[in-house]
């Protein structure tokens, strides 16, 4: 019995419906008629706080189309965003920053042409300046043109313990398809090299943005850095041990040969590929700074640092014995015309190919020793720390 009242009442309704949509008869219903107001839905909500970093700032409009969205924060720096395809729905492109207040500008135009505004302020969470991580440092330098071998160097303020995170943070992107992978050295620094050395005329753009992210511990992200290069020429410096002999080879070609002298027994110069990290003019050098036993106070005009620890190729005026013996504490020298050269020829990021030592280049610690890794080792990433 109350199914059936129900069914009346169903056609009762329907009846009505008709009646009211075509009072001569007609069967057709009436256009529903446009909404006269928009529903907007800001989120994070209006006087927020606290508000995570890493959260994402939308628009929803109902009945209508979002036709703007602005938001920008304290100082007026704008987070852009993409509208949905029916411009029902506004997402914002990237997080946000800690410490930060907010707005929110939404306008639309509802269903029958009416203006529809709203606007929407919050804060974000408030972060210690002690657990704001950002990077201190990308390298190479932006708009410098580097050797074959470089490695992308970041580095960062604080220990990174989310080190999957922080890696979404950055990105390579190059002219040409190149294969490549991050590697930390350690919790502080993190390099990316290609599997091979980098082709040639290679233009290269290396971004860093930490900003609102949760990289643990309590630390956020605050950085957002971005720097371009190009690679130069393909040039090797070859360093044979045995031989006391330096070779240049640029574009398959061997352009110099000059004559050198290398570690002596204890101090000897390691084998491997080093890349050339600084060029330097007027460099003292002491026993002092490698804990040498000898006394000793000497002078180059021209070095190209080769490791942290302090290999370089110089310029070593006090040595008589350049290309007959090993008498140094690891460096290569060589004769001040022979350097002098090798200086106005050579760019940061030449790979030194060395052989012929008993020493070999193992210490990931003493950059950049990142050409020593098998490639297999380097695609680990090396997250837990554990080379080095």
């Amino acid at each position: 019995m109350k199914r059936n009242t129900m069914r009346a009442a169903a056609l009762v309704g329907a009846c009505v419906l008709a009646l009211t949509a075509c009072g001569d008869g007609d069967d057709k219903l009436a256009p529903v008629s446009a909404r006269s107001s928009m529903g907007l839905a800001i989120y994070p909500s209006y006087d927020a706080t606290g508000v995570k970093p890493d959260s994402t700032v939308t628009v929803n409009g109902t009945y209508g189309r979002l036709d703007e969205v602005q938001v920008f924060d304290s100082e007026g720096t704008v987070i852009s965003g993409a509208f949905s395809e029916d411009r029902s729905a506004w997402v914002a492109g990237r997080r946000l920053a800690p410490n930060e207040q907010y707005t929110v500008i939404a306008r639309g135009t509802s269903e029958n042409g009416s203006a529809v505004s709203q606007t929407s302020k919050f804060s974000t969470l408030q972060v210690a300046a002690k657990n704001q991580t950002g990077s201190t440092l990308i390298s190479p330098p932006d708009g410098s043109t580097v050797g074959i071998a470089q490695p992308v160097v970041v580095a960062f303020n604080h220990n990174i313990v989310n080190r999957e995170a922080a890696l979404q943070a950055l990105t390579v992107e190059t002219s040409e398809e190149v294969e490549g992978g991050w590697y930390w050295i350690d919790a502080r620094e993190v390099h990316w090299r290609p599997k091979e050395y980098w082709p040639t005329g290679t233009k290269v753009t290396v971004t860093e943005n930490l900003v609102g992210m949760d990289l643990g511990d309590g630390e956020w992200g605050v950085s957002r850095r971005e720097n371009s290069f190009t690679v130069g020429r393909e040039q090797f410096i070859k360093v044979d041990v045995k031989r006391r002999e330096l070779t240049v080879v640029r574009n398959g070609k061997t352009i110099k040969r000059v004559d050198v002298s290398t570690g002596k027994p204890g101090w000897e110069t390691r084998n491997g590929i080093k890349v050339i990290m600084d060029k330097e003019l007027g460099k003292i050098w002491t026993n002092d700074a490698i804990d040498a036993p000898e006394n000793y106070r000497l002078r180059s005009s021209y070095a190209l640092r080769m490791t942290n620890s302090g290999e370089f190729l110089h310029d070593a005026t006090w040595n008589g014995r350049i290309g007959s013996a090993n008498t140094s504490h690891g460096c290569v020298g060589m004769s001040l015309s022979d350097m002098r050269w090798m200086f106005s020829n050579t760019i940061i990021g030449d790979p030194v190919v060395t052989i012929g030592s008993p020493k070999k280049f193992t210490e990931i610690w003493n950059r950049y020793q990142d050409w020593n890794v098998d490639w297999d080792q380097w695609e680990t990433g090396n997250f837990d720390l554990s080379d080095g």
